[in-house]
């Protein structure tokens, strides 16, 4: 993957979409920014040189969709924004046994495991959202500082997450539970430790995002004392072939 930069501060990512090489997955380094007509062109330039025949973009703000829009893209997908002020959740943690009785144990989620937690996520979530190996390594160096965990019962890799933080703001950028392994708490006690790590380091806001009609993890979320922003993310794509 590599980056790209326009003459002002527009930054973005440009890659493969995990498992289709023909799509250029593009990725906006600031949410905050809002790119150009040039930026767009630019970008849009160089998926058609790397000869994809799609180019989509990661998740965008609302103050960024606008100008994709005005330059030929369409919604591939909505998903609702959610925050959570650390500070102020005193609800108690998810014990490290599950539903079930099972004895868990959480790991750290090490870059030789990936292949493993890419066949999760990919059971977890339909094509084409699922993550591949490089998409989960971009994921965990998306942010200066990253934590990811493993849930494993009898030694067998059930769950992950993967939260960022920058400053004093918290992502939780990816939680993947298997589908056989569901309704046993693995997703409560992933983001319980997630926001375990943020409060320690200071985090003052924390962030998500999640398909619209992504229920189980909406309530999730919910019970979890995260609030629905207004507005809506949107990934946005446009045929180039």
């Amino acid at each position: 993957m590599s980056s790209l930069a326009a003459a002002r501060p527009a930054r973005a990512r440009l890659g493969h979409w995990p498992y289709d090489d023909d799509v250029a997955h593009l990725v906006l380094l600031d949410h905050h920014m809002v790119p150009t007509d040039g930026d767009i062109a630019g970008w849009v330039d160089e998926a058609t040189r790397r000869r994809a025949r799609t180019v989509r973009t990661g998740a965008l703000f609302p103050n960024a969709i606008a100008p994709f829009l005005d330059a030929g893209f369409q919604v591939a997908d909505t998903l609702a924004l959610l925050a959570l002020t650390v500070g102020d959740v005193d609800a108690p943690l998810a014990s490290r046994r599950s539903r079930s009785g099972d004895q868990l144990r959480l790991r750290r989620l090490r870059p030789s495991m990936l292949a493993e937690a890419a066949a999760i996520d990919r059971r977890a979530f339909s094509s084409p959202w699922a993550n591949d190996i490089t998409a989960l390594g971009d994921i965990m160096t998306a942010t200066p500082y990253h934590r990811s965990r493993s849930v494993h019962v009898d030694g067998r890799m059930v769950a992950f997450s993967i939260s960022g933080r920058a400053d004093r703001s918290g992502y939780v950028q990816r939680l993947a539970v298997d589908p056989s392994a569901r309704r046993r708490g693995f997703a409560q006690l992933l983001l319980d430790d997630a926001l375990r790590w943020m409060r320690r380091r200071d985090v003052a806001r924390t962030m998500v995002n999640t398909a619209v009609d992504n229920h189980p993890a909406l309530s999730l979320y919910a019970t979890t004392g995260f609030e629905r922003q207004p507005g809506s993310l949107l990934i946005l794509e446009r045929t180039l072939r």
